[in-house]
């Protein structure tokens, strides 16, 4: 979660949900995983499509799981996590 400039995260499915679909300081970055994912027509973004990712056509689910991962990288968060 962000506090002014500073990014907190936590394990909590809370924070996580936070961090992957609505923190400012990354904004950019949601921009394109959501965008990315509704090219999918995923239209659902929440924890269990992103981490697991359940509801997705088994077709799809590697693409979602690396698309996530990408966010995480280009985030920096990674290690914190």
């Amino acid at each position: 979660m962000a506090r002014g400039s500073q990014v907190v995260t936590g394990t909590t499915p809370e924070a996580m949900e936070h961090f992957l679909l609505q923190c400012p300081p990354f904004h950019s970055q949601h921009i394109t995983l959501c965008s990315r994912l509704s090219a999918l027509a995923i239209a659902t973004l929440d924890l269990p499509t992103l981490l697991v990712p359940s509801g997705v056509h088994p077709s799809w689910q590697s693409t979602v799981l690396r698309l996530t991962c990408a966010f995480l990288r280009k985030t920096g968060q990674l290690p914190r996590l």
